[in-house]
């Protein structure tokens, strides 16, 4: 149905003043099937169209919904539809008129075409679309349209060739596109569009999906702004997530994989520049907050977004010269301004990725006035795991051509990829001929390689142009090793033992021969309310600079500079990694309580260094020429030693100035075999006031060292030699393994550096016992104990209540027992646990004798202090044995005998996770055991109650075999010698209690007694560190003390039967026993 009524239109641009009276309008509010077109709309007549919401345009027929080809405006609030037609538009404007087009219905172009798994693969074939030549919204020539064009509804296209909004020719006035469109096919568009006489706000959703397909192209010149404040993505692969295993990649085919183009491309001249926008605060009773001209609660945050090589956004044409003018003045005086988010995603194997690309790739000029700014995300590769594979990943690239003075970076700059190859990844790439004067991070810049081989660089400037960075943020360039099935280049799967080839590169200026001034700043951070008390928080600022921890600025990563007179300043935070300098006149300064480590070169030795107030820690062990040193008060400089290459960190320097209470302090890369005194500084003038030697103490705990300098001969010394281990407060057992430790480990790389990072004794301590062997003691202890529970139970008659002699017996008996022997005399505790069964048959005679045999099984367990989790010695025993007892009246006497074979498996570990080391080793021996008791006890009973005296006198044995570790390398495993230990003990103890019952008895028990060891003890352990090791002897404790001893029982049964549980205590003065023991027994 059509209906006329008058409306009053809106002008967008001068022309449209013309056209401010009164005008009908055609509305259509049904379904129609025919099209209609603005200069026959009304019965012949020109008219302005108006589909409301109810109403609809459905065409089976080439040819556009609606022809705007008069000055009458377009407004669609309903349905446009086509399905499998080609060259099908929703909205055709003929240029040369001067009206509007405002879209805010549906219009979709669409076929019924789906694509299918041809090769029977279960992967789905062929192209994403059939249809040609289908739009959305289409302005063509060959006039100007004068007016705007504005889309707030969805646009979806299936189709090749085509394109949501396309504008084909100039228009007078706006484009606005703040709805959803979608494009699916190769080669389309999004939005495209040539000049505009007027501004650009896209907004909502654009997705492309299609080799070659984008989201947003804008090919032309803009007169205003370009503002985008939705989400635009574009790709031209078929899935969106890349398959886990490398057989189901191995699926993925040609069609699967075809690369679109970019998100976002600008191309022209913009006069009033680009602006990627976030959303704005909300404030209630506040509609328009920022003063844009959109309701705050309508604005979204730009995002940007491709899975591809293209460039997620290009500015910059291919064919021409283009400028950008500036956003703004004030805080928006730049030409680029990015508050969103930016990504780039090669997904698949070889498939590079870059977020944002400034520049055309043929080099003509792309001139950004202002600069460019980003507080936002612009990340490439990045995810949970890294999404660029086998290629170069970039954050920001300029190419050759580009020119702005300044980027500015308060948000994150991004890069990150996986590979085995030399594939780099870089946040800030700025290539030769681009020119980029300044660069200014208050945020956070980083490149993180997932790999060995390749470089990360967070900053690289083939340029030469960067004169100026300065960072009161975070530059970070990482490299982390990887290793899983797929990486051939050894046979395990273990990251820690890859050889590392590539370099964390911060800044990377080697190209600059004018000179590049590097600084860095903190900034004081204001104490704030933070919890809402009224009281303002104090920030945690561990240095007292005023500058909380957390945002303490850093380098991580080399810096490298080029010919020029270079500068590196910092005046706050750290930086960790080479510096490096080339020809000129260069200067390294440190002050505000700086921090740098790493290596540091000059090529020309005119290389002034100040620490004025700071740390400066030297890591290469070679000589360094330049023309000054100074280290202020209070100030820091760390040398750095190689003593298995003879190489010592040397400053030989014109003039040197160290002034009073400076440190100077030596790091070690190799173990030093004798003392040494090192000349650290060489100077044609020295002015030196005095040391402080406080800083001495940070040297690896191994060592002893002493600064001092000679001011006439212009020398500065460290003294250095081995700690002895009286010094490092050593006895017994760690004594005497220390010279056979020293040399152990000065074999292996990763323990020397692990010993050579440990600067106090507890730190020392930590991984020093971890390289000593267990003793045995309290294994031997547990196996004591043990047995003394297996001759406790035959020594008790299991019908002593109802004086009855004759029947044979089957019994059994549990035991759970630990031992807690402490260290003594420098030998190191231990915990055992043990747990195991004895059984037995025994045959009772009328007079009171009983014969029996015994078996039994037993598994101890041994931890000793210095174990880490997954490190203990087990041994498994069986034992057989045979026992006698005689009942005389109240005196009972009893004897056994027992032995046994044992099998041992050791596995001993050393950890130390601030060195990410974890070593292992096993060994497997074998030993033999024996053990006797003979006791004696008389009970007296008086009624219910009785007493009972009792003494024994027990004997253990046990005979270990060498054993010898094997997996943790040269410089960790052990070969131990066979270890004979044997103890003999007596006890005196009175047992009291009452009996109950008489056919079922119970009778419950408390016994004390006193424990000597009369002789024996257990074997010294003498061990080395392999065959060629340096033997030692580690001297068992010699514990002869008695022990107190106490045990708990409660005993029950009948003529036929009997049970018990009983637990008991042990205490020694350095060791502790405890047990828990249930027997049962049944006579026949």
């Amino acid at each position: 149905m059509q209906r006329k009524v008058l409306v009053a239109t809106v002008a967008a641009a001068p022309l449209l003043a013309l056209f401010s009276a009164a005008q009908a309008e055609t509305q259509i509010t049904t379904e129609r099937t025919t099209p209609i077109a603005t200069a026959t709309a009304a019965s012949g007549a020109p008219d302005s169209v108006n589909v409301t919401s109810t109403g609809s345009i459905k065409l089976t027929a080439a040819g556009a919904a609606i022809t705007q080809n008069s000055s009458h405006s377009v407004v669609n609030a309903g349905t446009l539809s086509f399905e499998n037609v080609n060259d099908a538009t929703g909205i055709l404007v003929i240029g040369g008129q001067t009206a509007n087009v405002t879209h805010s219905g549906a219009i979709n172009v669409l076929e019924t075409y789906e694509a299918k798994d041809l090769d029977g693969d279960g992967e789905t074939d062929g192209p994403f679309a059939e249809g040609v030549r289908r739009f959305g919204i289409r302005v063509t020539g060959p006039g100007v349209m004068n007016g705007f064009v504005a889309s707030s509804g969805t646009i979806a296209i299936e189709g090749n060739d085509s394109a949501g909004i396309s504008l084909e020719t100039a228009i007078a006035g706006s484009l606005n596109s703040s709805g959803a469109i979608s494009v699916t096919g190769s080669r389309n568009y999004g939005i495209r569009a040539g000049d505009i006489l007027g501004s650009v706000y896209v907004a909502g959703n654009v997705a492309a999906i299609g080799e070659g397909s984008v989201g947003v192209a804008l090919d032309g010149d803009v007169s205003g702004a370009v503002k985008m404040q939705g989400s635009v993505s574009s790709r031209g692969y078929r899935y969106t997530v890349r398959p886990t295993f490398a057989e189901d990649r191995a699926l993925i085919d040609a069609d699967d994989m075809l690369q679109g183009g970019p998100a976002v491309r600008i191309s022209g001249n913009v006069a009033g520049g680009v602006l990627f926008d976030m959303a704005p605060n909300v404030v209630s009773g506040v509609t328009d907050g920022d003063g844009d001209g959109i309701p705050d609660a309508s604005e979204t945050t730009s995002t940007i977004s491709i899975l591809g090589s293209a460039p997620a956004l290009v500015i910059g044409s291919d064919t021409r010269a283009t400028n950008i003018g500036v956003v703004g003045t004030g805080v928006s005086e730049f030409g680029v301004i990015n508050r969103g988010i930016v990504t780039a995603t090669g997904l698949y194997d070889g498939v590079s990725s870059t977020a944002v690309q400034l520049g055309g790739v043929n080099g003509f000029a792309t001139n950004i006035a202002g600069g460019v700014v980003n507080s936002g995300t612009i990340a490439s590769g990045v995810g949970e795991t890294p999404q660029t594979r086998e290629a170069v990943a970039t954050g920001m690239l300029f190419k050759s051509g580009v020119t702005t003075p300044k980027f500015i970076n308060s948000g994150s700059v991004l890069a990150a990829n996986i590979t085995e190859g030399a594939h780099e990844a870089r946040a800030i790439d700025i290539e030769a001929g681009a020119r980029l004067n300044e660069l200014y991070n208050s945020g956070l810049i980083t490149a993180t390689v997932n790999g060995e081989k390749a470089n990360a660089v967070a900053i690289r400037d083939q340029s030469g142009t960067l004169g100026t960075i300065h960072n009161t943020g975070r530059i970070s360039a990482i490299i982390v090793p990887t290793d899983d099935a797929d990486d051939k280049d050894d046979a395990d799967t273990d990251a820690g033992n890859e050889a590392v080839t590539g370099r964390g590169i911060a800044i990377d200026a080697r190209a600059n021969t004018t000179g590049v001034w590097v600084s860095q700043q903190g900034v004081v951070t204001t104490p704030t309310d933070t919890d809402g008390d009224g009281v303002v928080n104090p920030i945690a600022d561990a240095d007292g600079d005023g500058v909380a921890d957390g945002a303490e600025p850093w380098i991580l990563g080399d810096v490298l500079f080029g010919s020029g007179n270079d500068r590196l300043e910092l005046y706050n935070g750290s930086l960790q990694g080479n510096m490096s300098f080339g020809a000129g006149d260069d200067g390294l300064y440190l002050g505000g309580g700086a921090t740098a480590v790493g290596e540091l070169r000059d090529s020309d030795g005119r290389l002034t260094v100040n620490i004025a107030k700071g740390a400066l820690f030297v890591t290469n062990a070679e000589t360094i020429n330049a023309t000054s040193l100074n280290i202020g008060s209070g100030s820091t400089l760390i040398v750095t030693a190689d003593p298995a290459k003879n190489g010592v960190t040397q400053f030989v320097v014109g003039q040197a100035t160290i002034g009073d209470g400076a440190k100077i302090g030596l790091s070690l890369k190799s173990f030093l075999q004798e003392p040494e005194r090192y000349t650290v500084i060489k100077a044609g003038s020295l002015t030196v006031g005095n040391l402080d030697q406080s800083l001495l103490a940070e040297t690896p705990y191994l060592y002893v060292t002493s600064a001092s300098a000679n001011q006439a001969a212009g020398e500065v010394y460290v003294d250095i030699r081995r700690r002895t281990a009286a010094e490092a407060q050593l006895s017994g057992s760690r004594a005497a393994a220390y010279d056979a430790v020293y040399n152990a480990v000065g074999q292996d790389s990763a323990l020397s550096s692990a010993f050579l990072g440990k600067n106090d004794r507890a730190e020392f301590l930590a991984i020093y016992d971890q390289m000593l062997p267990d003793q045995g003691e309290a294994m031997f202890e547990a196996l004591e104990y043990a047995n003394q529970a297996i001759s406790s139970a035959i020594a008790i008659r299991p019908d002593r209540a109802a004086e009855r002699y004759g029947p044979d017996s089957f019994w059994i008996q549990e035991i759970s027992s630990l031992v807690r022997h402490e260290g003594q005399g420098g030998s190191l505790g231990a915990d055992a646990q043990t747990f195991g069964f004895v059984g037995g048959y025994e045959s009772m005679g009328e007079k009171g004798g009983a014969l029996g045999l015994t078996l039994a099984y037993m598994n101890i367990e041994e931890h000793d202090q210095a174990a880490r989790v997954g490190e203990n010695t087990t041994a498994s025993f069986v034992q057989g044995g045979l026992y006698g007892r005689k009942a005389m009246g109240g005196l009972l006497v009893s004897a056994r005998g027992g032995v046994g074979y044992a099998w041992f498996d050791g596995d001993r570990r050393l950890i130390s996770p601030e060195d990410e080391l974890d070593i292992s080793n096993s060994a497997k021996w074998n030993g033999l055991t024996a053990s006797a008791n003979i006791s004696a006890s008389y009970e007296v009973s008086v009624g219910r109650y009785f007493i009972r005296p009792e003494t024994s006198l027990d004997y253990i044995y046990l005979n270990e075999d060498e054993r010898q570790e094997k997996g943790g390398g040269a410089g960790f495993d052990l070969i131990v010698e066979e270890r004979k230990s044997n103890r003999l003990s007596g006890e005196a103890a009175l047992a009291m209690g009452a009996q109950f019952g008489r056919d079922i008895w119970w009778r419950p028990e408390v016994r004390v007694g006193y424990r000597q060891t009369l002789s024996g003890t257990v074997g010294d352990t003498v061990a080395r560190f392999g065959a060629n090791g340096t033997p030692f002897t580690l001297v068992a404790a010699d514990d002869k003390d008695g022990a107190l001893t106490l045990n708990l029982a409660l005993r029950a049964g009948t003529s036929m039967s009997y049970l018990a549980i009983e637990g008991g205590a042990e205490k020694r003065k350095r060791s502790q026993r405890y047990n828990v023991r249930l027997s049962g027994r049944m006579m026949f």
